[in-house]
């Protein structure tokens, strides 16, 4: 779904699918029951295996729940942090109940949201054509295997940062949108008091998916972040 925002940095990405994510490999059920902690060194083992050093990591939502994670446990594989639209954890203040009841799906993202109207209701962002783009996407979202989406919830069970986000030593940019329903825009000012070296740059009436929705101001700011660190 991110293929294009990725696509348009002026950086190589590493990206991959969730062993068991389509149900397809066998080891669904097995990967459905990782907490935060082995998932990150899931992500560690990858990036050894690729034999890369160091990288930039960027979380959404979830994932950058994770990547909070790959912070404190992995801190050795990063050099800087990209969180985009998540919050602390399960500590968070919640989203709207109307948005995060339609989340609610066994299915998925897949078909959430059929036009902009229903996307602006569930995730926000108040452009026509940003939300258009949010529902276009969402529409081709292959739909995730239940005991992925189970092992999703099981991960986060429990799981915040709010006890020690201070001791997070990377540079971290905060990105986030001040119309996110799913998320909202307190979660990350709570992240930018707690995180030492964390910047907020906040999307004006941009939604949760504002990688999607506003893709190109969302890629100059995180190149713009991340420049200040070449070749550290």
């Amino acid at each position: 779904m991110l293929a294009p925002f990725c696509q348009a940095l002026e950086r190589p990405t590493i990206a991959f699918d969730w062993p068991g994510l389509d149900g397809q490999d066998g080891a669904s059920w097995a990967a459905s029951r990782l907490r935060m902690p082995a998932r990150a060194r899931v992500v560690a083992a990858l990036l050894t295996a690729l034999d890369v050093a160091r990288v930039d990591i960027l979380g959404m939502g979830w994932g950058g729940l994770l990547a909070q994670e790959m912070a404190r446990s992995q801190a050795r594989h990063l050099r800087a942090l990209v969180l985009v639209a998540t919050s602390t954890g399960q500590t968070m203040w919640p989203g709207r109940w109307s948005a995060l009841r339609r989340l609610a799906r066994v299915r998925g993202l897949a078909g959430i949201a059929g036009d902009a109207r229903e996307a602006r209701d569930i995730f926000g962002g108040r452009a026509d054509a940003d939300c258009r783009a949010v529902a276009a996407t969402l529409a081709d979202a292959p739909a995730a295997h239940p005991a992925a989406l189970a092992g999703q919830l099981y991960a986060v069970a429990g799981f915040s940062s709010l006890a020690w986000a201070h001791r997070l030593e990377l540079p971290t940019l905060i990105l986030a949108g001040d119309d996110d329903r799913i998320v909202p825009l307190a979660n990350a000012r709570l992240l930018q008091l707690l995180i030492p070296r964390a910047e907020l740059s906040v999307m004006h009436a941009a939604g949760h998916w504002l990688l999607i929705e506003r893709r190109d101001e969302a890629v100059r700011r995180v190149e713009a972040f991340l420049a200040l660190f070449e070749g550290a």
